[in-house]
């Protein structure tokens, strides 16, 4: 199968040049790193917490569910290898993440 990339330019396909195609198979490799996995992961858990931030103020009695689930959050970086990055990005076919680490109690 050879790839094709071609950009829509006014609804005609205009080719990549080399360059064009050298660079955009970098970024897709760049994307599927494990340094830009744990990025996405680290955004995620990121939105997770500020969802979260509200019940850490001071007038709130936090659960101790809630706690952990912050707790696990912040620890997702050394409690998880390379190897599970896929694992904690999974997604189910309506786009919703699968991994049990990312519901809330």
């Amino acid at each position: 199968m050879v790839d094709k990339y071609i950009h829509l330019i006014n609804g005609v396909e205009v080719p990549f040049t080399e360059e064009e195609i050298t660079a955009r198979k970098s970024e897709e490799a760049d994307a599927n790193s494990d340094a830009s996995k744990l990025k996405q992961i680290k955004q995620i858990r990121l939105e997770k917490l500020i969802e979260t931030d509200y019940l850490a103020l001071s007038d709130n009695v936090m659960s101790d569910d809630m706690k952990n689930f912050r707790k696990k959050m912040r620890d997702i970086p050394q409690d998880f290898t390379t190897e599970q990055y896929d694992l904690l990005l999974a997604r189910d076919s309506d786009g919703k993440l699968t991994h049990t680490i990312w519901e809330k109690p």
